[in-house]
């Protein structure tokens, strides 16, 4: 009896033990999580030492042609940043999500990085998913950087790529050099798509150019003959397509095979390597509203020309592949971000009212920005290209 006596005396000695032991790690759990959690909190407005931007791009889906490179484009400035330490000592996280060239999955990313604490946003690769996404970001009071043409009447949305208008101009000015004042009309029936004709009936009628005909087909067609065979019937003397790969390129293929000897102009969304493998060794009189970017090796010399080659050469540098106008978009809608970050402003309110009032005769990668007259940049960022040997060719007009 006695030994047993002993024997629980020693169970119950060593089970009080593990109870303290536990009790105190327990404790040291909460402490932990509790101050994690007030460090979150500071993150979250921007007045921690982690500053966090959100980023929704379509890295996978059909919208993937476009936002890949705004996706990579991620990777490489968040390196970048983490190499150089931040900005000015605080560390800057960027947040991207993938919404999957799904408008719905874009609304849902928009919560989760409110929910994160974001100080402002950059995206999406789309024009109907910027709009699906607009009401979310900027009735949170986070300041929006569209990287996809849209008509913002929104307070906090500031447009990273050039208007519908500003392309229509650069399309004029590439008409009226060549006499051309009857044009065909043709575009995908999507947000972009069919937002293009309102912008460019307005520079037309401006300018005397008449539109004899306009088509549109659905955004995931796989072919457009007969709307191609309509419009050669109101003998246009040049056609119009406002759409995104592989829409673009499946129009232009049509084109070719229906043997038409006009110049084709293709919108500024089709203005990326996969338009350029759907063309290959068949883009003659093929032309397109394009970036700088895309030719920055025939620019004149001077600072546009240095900007945009150290993007090249640092994206090709991590990717081996070419950055394209929407990395560009991108670019300038975090740039504009570390801008107001550099000159203290570090929530969101602050980035909005820097963004509005203080970005003047910027030279951003797509053109240069004024936003106090925000339509977008300037076209000194974008140009007519042609393509020669596969590859897109400068011309100044």
């Amino acid at each position: 009896m006695e030994k047993l006596f002993k024997r629980k005396s020693v169970l119950i000695t060593l089970m009080l033990s593990l109870l303290l032991v536990f009790t105190a790690c327990g404790n040291t759990q909460t402490n932990s999580s509790s101050s994690i959690g007030e460090s979150d909190q500071g993150e979250a407005g921007g007045t921690g030492d982690v500053i966090k931007i959100g980023a929704i791009f379509s890295e996978t889906g059909p919208a993937s042609t476009l936002g890949k490179t705004q996706a990579n484009l991620v990777k490489l400035l968040q390196k970048q940043l983490d190499e150089q330490g931040g900005i000015d000592g605080k560390k800057i996280e960027i947040i991207m999500q993938d919404y999957e060239t799904d408008d719905t999955k874009a609304v849902v990313a928009a919560d989760k990085l409110i929910s994160g604490g974001v100080v402002a946003v950059v995206g999406a690769t789309q024009s109907s998913t910027t709009m699906a996404i607009v009401p979310k970001i900027t009735g949170a009071g986070i300041p929006l950087m569209t990287t996809a043409p849209i008509n913002p009447d929104t307070k906090g949305v500031f447009q990273m790529a050039p208007s519908n208008v500003t392309a229509g101009e650069l399309i004029k000015d590439f008409l009226q050099e060549r006499n051309i004042s009857k044009i065909a009309w043709i575009n995908a029936r999507d947000g972009y798509g069919v937002d293009g004709l309102p912008s460019f009936e307005k520079v037309a009628a401006e300018n005397n150019i008449e539109i004899v005909a306009h088509e549109e087909f659905d955004a995931n067609a796989t072919d457009m003959t007969i709307q191609l065979t309509n419009i050669r019937k109101a003998n246009p003397e040049a056609i119009i397509v406002w759409s995104r790969t592989p829409g673009a390129g499946i129009v232009a293929r049509n084109f070719k095979s229906l043997g038409f000897d006009i110049p084709m102009i293709q919108a500024n969304a089709a203005a990326n390597q996969g338009f350029l493998d759907q063309v290959k060794d068949d883009n003659e009189e093929i032309f397109i509203v394009g970036a700088k970017l895309s030719v920055v090796d025939q620019l004149p010399a001077g600072p546009q020309k240095d900007n945009l080659m150290k993007l090249r050469d640092d994206y090709k540098a991590m990717f081996n592949s070419e950055p394209d106008n929407f990395t560009a978009h991108a670019a300038d809608g975090f740039n504009l971000i570390f801008e107001a970050i550099k000159a203290g402003n570090t929530t969101s309110e602050q980035i909005a009212e820097f963004l509005q009032n203080n970005v003047n005769d910027y030279l951003g990668l797509s053109g240069t920005f004024n936003t106090k007259s925000y339509v977008g940049p300037n076209e000194d960022g974008f140009s007519m290209l042609a393509i020669e040997n596969n590859t897109w060719k400068f011309s100044e007009q």
